[in-house]
């Protein structure tokens, strides 16, 4: 039986591929976890980093396998097939960055509590697609002989931009309390960008193999190919992030609302493509496999099967919203020596493919330079997950914060949907 995929589906599947890359629901930072032990330090540098991989069906067991090149067996393959449902997402964050905070009371002349500078590396991928499709590309379309395989309503994103990042925080005091208001300014650098969507769209094959059919309906959008790596300078974009949140000195509990990515990056000399056709395609043509030098410099493609990629391929600037975060938490001391601190709360992600996310965690203060702690998670790109987290001031103002959202990916790889690290590294001074 003939294996032959036509080109939109060749495509469907690298993006399946790029939004599997190594994978933060947001950025993890130290706060102000140690900050009482240095009252003297008006400065800090920070390392961040985010990582983040999440699915409803591919296991953290697959994605690991696949992402490092490995062999993928039946079983591998069967197991996450069995977790399909009408509605697969996955999705990922790879973040890093570097940050300078400066404590003043004034910054040209406005009063404020703090300022800080950051420059980030950020990666984003997430995508909503169909059983058929993982099926076809990792099963191949033989078990699809005679039938249709549904490749409807794909959604693929994929992101890689720099930041440099302005904020100010300010503190207003009331009686009892405090509010605290941060905003945050970026500049960003489009490196490069991928979206892949498809409406009614179907692929058949004949059940001898001798051909395939197609229904594609596809629009992909994607930024400059022959202008890659970090110095590239696809698009440009701004973004906001702000804070707010209200403190109780006599409850000590603090409520406290985010908002970050609130923002676009316009792609400049990128490449759109809308294919709405229907075409049968026979595979490739070797007209004498006894000389084979002959025979492939005379290889060609169904002429259908060009056309319909290329027909309405133009370049064109477009422009991405990006996927803002919206965070609602609640903490709290649950006793009165201030030991035990108690967080929960819930995220909301937009154009992501991204479900509500709630957490609570619970962690204690072994003494003055020590916390650890463990959090209940459901949502966002996987279900399930049961986190760990530590801290440790190792003096002389440096200070470690690490932290995993998915600590059962270590013990059950074969059913865990998600992996994440997390971590913040400061010097105080």
């Amino acid at each position: 039986m003939k294996r032959t995929l036509p080109l939109p589906l060749l495509l469907l599947l690298f993006s399946f591929k790029a939004i599997c890359q190594p994978v933060g629901f947001f950025s993890f930072d130290s706060k102000t976890t140690f900050e009482s032990n240095y009252p003297s330090s008006k400065n800090s540098i920070g390392i961040n980093g985010d990582f983040l991989y999440g699915s409803n069906c591919i296991t953290a067991n697959f994605a690991n396998t696949y992402l490092t090149n490995q062999y993928i067996d039946t079983t591998l393959k069967q197991n996450v097939s069995s977790r399909m449902s009408p509605n697969n997402y996955l999705g990922y964050d790879l973040d890093g960055g570097l940050s300078y905070t400066h404590k003043l009371d004034t910054f040209l002349h406005i009063p404020v509590k703090s300022y800080y500078i950051a420059i980030k590396d950020r990666y984003h991928a997430d995508a909503n697609f169909p059983t058929d499709l993982f099926n076809l590309a990792f099963f191949g379309n033989e078990m699809y002989a005679g039938k249709t395989a549904d490749l409807s309503n794909l959604n693929a994103n994929f992101l890689h931009y720099q930041q440099v990042q302005f904020g100010l925080i300010k503190e207003y005091p009331i009686y009892h309390g405090s509010y605290t208001v941060g905003v945050a300014i970026s500049a960003l650098k489009g490196q490069s960008s991928l979206n892949i969507t498809t409406g009614s769209s179907s692929l058949y094959t004949q059940e001898a193999g001798e051909y395939l059919s197609l229904n594609a309906a596809m629009n992909m959008k994607q930024s400059d190919t022959t202008n890659s790596g970090y110095s590239a300078f696809n698009g440009w974009g701004l973004s906001t992030d702000f804070f707010v949140s209200f403190h109780d000195s006599l409850s000590n509990f603090t409520v406290r609302l985010d908002v970050q990515d609130l923002g676009f990056i316009n792609w400049f000399g990128g490449i759109q493509n809308n294919i709405d056709t229907s075409f049968q395609f026979s595979g490739l043509s070797v007209p004498n496999i006894l000389q084979p030098g002959d025979s492939l410099s005379t290889l060609s493609l169904d002429s259908n099967y060009k056309k319909a990629y290329n027909a309405h391929q133009v370049k064109k600037s477009y422009t991405t919203i990006l996927p803002a975060l919206i965070n609602l938490s609640l903490s709290c001391f649950l006793d009165p020596d201030k030991k035990i601190p108690l967080e929960t709360g819930v995220n909301f992600r937009f154009s992501s493919n991204y479900t509500p996310y709630i957490y609570a965690g619970v962690s204690k203060f072994f003494n003055k330079t020590t916390i650890a702690g463990a959090t209940l998670s459901f949502g966002g790109y996987r279900k399930f997950g049961l986190g760990i987290n530590f801290g440790k001031d190792f003096g002389k103002g440096l200070i470690l914060m690490i932290r995993t959202d998915n600590a059962e990916a270590a013990v059950l790889p074969n059913s865990a949907l998600g992996e994440t690290l997390l971590f913040g590294f400061k010097k105080a001074f």
